[in-house]
């Protein structure tokens, strides 16, 4: 718009411009009667004024042309524009003719889209209908093998009762018989290893003139001692520990003076100790004082020192371990699978961090009377797939013992 108006105001300046140059040229040619072509002053005037509009016209084209593209395509570009028209109307009707044939292409394929959906929708129908009746026929057949299970079941139930019901009366004498015939046995055998025992510690005793008051390895006490500190708080917790291992030794073997000095222990191995305790921090420590060789009655006793990290081991009630005994494992073999279990349980309390008794190595300890009951209840179930939970009775730390239970119960 603001482009337009300027060019319509060039073009006013410049016509009146020439207009006036017109009219002035003419003024001067009539008052000078100078004739132009031979022509008389008049119409050489007229000429004059002639040639001013031509000039003007020819200026505002001239002007038109360069200002604006639009203005010289409709002077010199109008028969090219007219065979474009042309040729633009031939492939406008040329294209209507293809969007007619795409149409009814389309309308033939909606038609067509519309049947498949039908169709597609039938099947569809079909299909749900056939998946009904196959889910139905799914839960009737699950139903049925569910009765089929509880019938076999049933029936497997009835002919053991049977079975049992046969043989139940001789099977309790044969096993009164047998729990006799293991008592016996469990009865010999803790009397022989009463024996061993009797004769290993005679035979310890004797290899040493004199009596024998501890064995070699064998712990004259423990204690639990905070670590960290300087090296003088340290030995002075260490000092004190040995010191009351030496009182309690004092006592043993009757000895009155309260300043004996019992207890011997290596400088090296003191300073290693003092120097372990500070290192360790504000933890607890376990202080084991052990003999460092058999310790005869009215000798002085040569220990080591001992360190470990106390630690709480198992809880109360806790799971130790748990062990599956099939029939075939436990038939005639009931004392030795308790024995297994034992061991398994000394296997994974050790490797859990609970340090063994020095002298037999043992970690777990069954009362006797646990023992029976569980080699009982073994001979009991054993026809039966059996679970054997041990358990923890009180809570563990580092220096043991772990005290234990057995928990037998059927496989269901």
């Amino acid at each position: 718009m603001q482009y337009g108006i300027i060019m319509l105001f060039i073009l006013a300046i410049m016509g009146g411009c020439i207009a006036y140059l017109g009219d002035k040229i003419g003024s001067r040619v009539g008052k000078r009667k100078i004739k132009i072509f031979g022509l008389r002053p008049k119409y050489s005037s007229i000429l004059i004024t002639i040639i001013t509009g031509v000039c003007i016209a020819a200026m505002t084209l001239c002007v038109l042309g360069i200002l604006s593209e639009n203005v010289r395509v409709a002077l010199f570009g109008i028969q090219r524009l007219q065979e474009q028209r042309d040729r633009l109307e031939a492939q406008e009707k040329e294209l209507g003719k293809i969007l007619q044939n795409k149409n009814r292409l389309i309308a033939e394929s909606s038609r067509l889209l519309a049947q498949q959906d039908q169709q597609l929708k039938r099947k569809n129908l079909a299909l749900q209908h056939t998946q009904m009746d196959l889910q139905q026929a799914r839960q009737v057949r699950d139903e049925k093998t569910k009765q089929l299970f509880i019938i076999q079941k049933a029936l497997n139930e009835a002919r053991l009762q049977e079975q049992r019901a046969i043989y139940d009366k001789e099977k309790a004498k044969q096993e009164l018989v047998s729990l006799e015939k293991t008592k016996q046995r469990m009865m010999d055998t803790i009397q022989l290893l009463d024996k061993r025992i009797q004769f290993l510690n005679d035979s310890m005793i004797h290899v040493r003139e004199g009596t024998v008051m501890y064995r070699f390895g064998e712990i004259l006490s423990s204690s639990v001692i905070s670590g960290g500190g300087n090296e003088l708080q340290a030995k002075q917790r260490l000092s004190e520990a040995i010191q009351e291992t030496n009182i309690r030794i004092s006592k043993q073997m009757g000895i009155q003076d309260k300043n004996a000095v019992l207890v011997y222990i290596s400088p090296t191995e003191f300073n290693g100790a003092v120097k372990a305790l500070q290192g360790a921090g504000s933890k607890p420590l376990l202080v084991r004082i052990a003999a460092a060789g058999n310790i005869i009655l009215g000798e002085p006793a040569l220990v080591h020192v001992q360190l470990y990290d106390h630690i709480k081991m198992y809880r109360k009630g806790e799971v130790v371990y748990t062990y599956r005994l099939t029939p075939e494992m436990i038939t005639g073999n009931a004392e030795l699978q308790v024995m297994r279990i034992l061991r398994k349980v000394n296997e994974t309390a050790r490797q859990r961090g609970v340090l063994p008794d020095p002298l037999t190595g043992n970690i777990g300890v069954l009362s006797a009377a646990d023992m029976f009951k569980a080699i009982s209840l073994l001979q009991q179930y054993q026809d039966r797939t059996i679970e054997v939970k041990v358990i923890c009775r009180e809570t563990t730390y580092t220096e043991g013992p772990l005290n234990i239970s057995l928990q037998i119960t059927p496989v269901i």
